[in-house]
């Protein structure tokens, strides 16, 4: 284990770290795990002591401190945030994050520093929120502080199961309530940017930057598009442009990632070539000149994670190469992320994060291996060079899927046909990559030309940024409506893990050794698991038969599953937004391995009764004196409660669910009518219950 390793330290260091956050449980009562895996250490170590070797001896004692330090850094940065209490009236917080625009809110994570309780009394915490302030508020600031009345609501589950948990994913960034801020109940009071010095600095050059873009890019999704792309703008694309993307497995480009600091650090290789190295003023200058560019360009987008873990990466080659020290592309990697979970652990449980390193990984380790496989022979040498950098750009494409291709499944439960992506992912690459040279030459040449009112240049390169981006679309948008290239509802659970990477290791040793009995072992795992599969499907597909009861925004939402047959029963709104449709309803139909999907309409002005299962379940809009008989589930319209609740005092089904929240106010005038309330609840309190 330790010489498979020795040439990768760094390797070695990062898994116990990693070791050492996983270990750390999401409930502190929970330690179960821990200490079963300390146990193992310890009889480790015993093992170790026993065979009396001083090198593995050293070796394991530098893992255990990796492991502990990533334990108890991990520990550290949970407990750096309070929950807040339930008896808040108002609070006092900063700005933390830069707003993103939305309708008829800003969006940011504001930190809350003290608070008023129901007692009367201010007291100090330390707690983060995410938090949605009207537009007549004004454009918060990073380092603003305010003063707000508001209700704090804790961060609300998944609407349907098997979606995304938002509690924990929320938890680990720090952030445990959500409020909205009306304008009227919310001041400014202070504005500070003392311990923002940086980030407003940046900020303020990516606005500049953006107002360039925004003259050369008159069509709304070409400007959003590049203002995500090149910036790391938080203009909102739309969801047609954003599934297309995801659809041909080209999401990668809507960010800022490792991709567009490559193309800056190969821009500036291209130009220090010239600059003789001559003595170490030259070599010094020749280093921190492109390093200075690299963090600039970093800032500037926001030291988002990706670009973040690209400009780190890229200083250490930089450094190594000015310096002719060794580089191994593996140790780099890891090092990488060792650096970044030590800054912050909860980094590891985002899934950029694990996607991007997954698929560097995966290109480092089979690239070469499979670029050797095959090399384009034509009579025309630029017929042949062509060939051969479209065989590169579809061997990484390939190999960045190896690593990430069940945890796309996981994640997003779909995945691009294999054959089109091979064919459309180069040539979006390229088209991309055009767009970005040219974006990233106008930004840096933009400013210029304004100033000294250079206005043909200024106007000339930014239509031909403008048509880069247009042909993209184009040719996107054709692909993706003609040849329908993204498989949905894929299912993939967590236990299905280990034996795809067993079945990929097992690959990889028959690859280096050829022998019969690994090959034989391998087909044998592949189609066992191929047909466990299968069975699992065939079961789900003779048996189930289950109805979900949820809400979207106040509506109800009704999806009953019958074979691997689906329908969804709610009002024209939840249709007109897709993208909550597919990151709440396709997880269900994913696990439920379903094949069709009807989409039923009912009108929201009319009570809507329907029976499964023996049940019966109404669904009042409006209120009524004539009630149908045997009712056991009513579901109850939250605009109700201005119609008073008289009408509900003899009608007491078996479950009642109200769509929304009641407040306290209209609880108090309910319970006035109902001394002894049968069991209710609000949808929009908990996840979708199935039936």
């Amino acid at each position: 284990m330790f010489s498979f390793f020795s040439p990768f330290p760094f390797l070695r260091i990062c898994l116990w770290w990693v070791l050492g956050i996983l270990m750390v449980p999401e409930n502190p009562q929970e330690w179960g795990c821990t200490f079963l895996f300390c146990l193992f250490l310890l009889g480790l170590l015993i093992l170790i002591i026993w065979v009396k070797n001083r090198f593995i001896f050293l070796s394991f004692l530098l893992s255990f401190g990796c492991f502990c330090a990533g334990y108890i850094r991990t520990k550290d940065i949970k407990n750096a945030f309070q929950k807040l209490p339930n008896n808040v009236i108002a609070f006092r917080f900063q700005v933390l994050s830069s707003p993103i625009k939305k309708p008829r809110t800003y969006a940011f994570v504001g930190e809350i520093s003290t608070f008023l309780n129901t007692k009367g009394e201010w007291k100090e915490v330390k707690s983060r929120s995410q938090f949605y302030l009207e537009h007549t508020a004004g454009i918060p600031k990073l380092g603003d502080y305010f003063l707000a009345k508001a209700h704090l609501q804790n961060i609300r589950p998944s609407a349907f199961p098997f979606g995304q948990n938002w509690p924990a994913y929320y938890a680990r960034k720090g952030i445990y309530a959500t409020a909205y801020l009306p304008a009227k109940q919310t001041k400014r009071i202070q504005h500070k940017e003392d311990d923002f010095v940086f980030k407003a600095f940046f900020e303020r050059i990516q606005y500049q930057l953006l107002r360039h873009l925004h003259r050369a890019l008159p069509n709304e999704r070409n400007r959003a598009v590049g203002g995500a792309m090149l910036l790391g703008g938080h203009e909102s694309i739309d969801f047609e442009t954003r599934s297309s993307y995801a659809a041909l497995g080209a999401i990668h480009i809507l960010s800022v990632s490792g991709m567009h600091v490559g193309v800056l650090f190969l821009c500036i290789q291209f130009f220090l070539q010239f600059i003789p190295k001559r003595n170490h003023i030259t070599t010094v200058g020749s280093f921190l000149l492109p390093l200075f560019f690299i963090w600039m360009y970093a800032g500037i987008t926001g030291f988002s994670a990706p670009v973040l873990r690209a400009s780190c990466m890229f200083s250490v080659v930089l450094f190594a190469q000015t310096f002719r020290y060794p580089l191994n592309s593996i140790n780099l990697l890891a090092f990488t992320g060792f650096v970044m979970l030590v800054w912050d652990p909860m980094q590891l449980y985002d899934a950029g994060f694990q996607l991007s390193f997954l698929a560097v990984l995966g290109i480092l380790l089979f690239q070469v291996k499979l670029h050797a496989l095959w090399e384009p022979k034509m009579k025309h040498s630029w017929l042949q060079y062509l060939l051969k950098q479209v065989w590169a750009l579809t061997t990484v494409a390939i190999t960045a899927q190896v690593l990430t291709f069940p945890w796309i499944l996981f994640y997003f439960h779909q995945f691009p046909h294999v054959g089109i992506m091979l064919l459309a992912n180069p040539l979006l690459v390229l088209l991309s990559t055009i767009s970005l040279i040219l974006g990233l030459a106008f930004l840096l040449i933009a400013p210029l030309l304004y100033a000294f009112d250079i206005t043909y240049f200024y106007v000339l390169l930014g239509k031909w940024l403008n048509i880069s981006f247009t042909v993209l679309h184009e040719v996107m948008f054709w692909i993706d409506h003609t040849l329908q290239p993204t498989t949905p509802f894929l299912h993939w659970e967590t236990w299905m893990f280990f034996p795809y990477y067993l079945i990929l290791l097992l690959g990889i040793i028959w690859w280096e050794i050829r022998h019969k009995v690994i090959l034989i072992l391998l087909a044998s795992l592949f189609l066992g698991s191929i047909t466990y599969f299968q069975w699992e499907q065939w079961q789900a597909f003779r048996k189930q038969k289950i109805a979900y009861l949820g809400q979207y925004r106040g509506e109800t939402v009704w999806l009953e599953i019958h074979g691997l047959k689906a329908r969804l029963r709610a009002s024209h709104k939840i249709f007109q937004d897709p993208a909550w449709i597919q990151s709440n309803i396709s997880p269900v139909l994913a696990h439920h391995f379903i094949q069709d999907t009807i989409h039923e309409r009912w009108k929201s002005e009319e009570n809507v009764s329907w029976t499964w299962k023996g049940k019966r379940f109404y669904l009042a809009h409006y209120s009524t004196v004539l009630f149908p008989k045997g009712i056991n589930v009513m579901i109850l319209d939250s605009k109700l409660k201005k119609q008073g609740f008289e009408w509900l005092k003899w009608r007491r089904p078996e479950n009642r669910f109200w769509t929304q929240s009641l407040t306290d106010y209209s609880q108090r005038k309910l319970n006035l009518i109902e001394t002894k309330p049968n069991f209710q609840m609000a949808l929009d309190t908990v996840t979708a219950k199935g039936y």
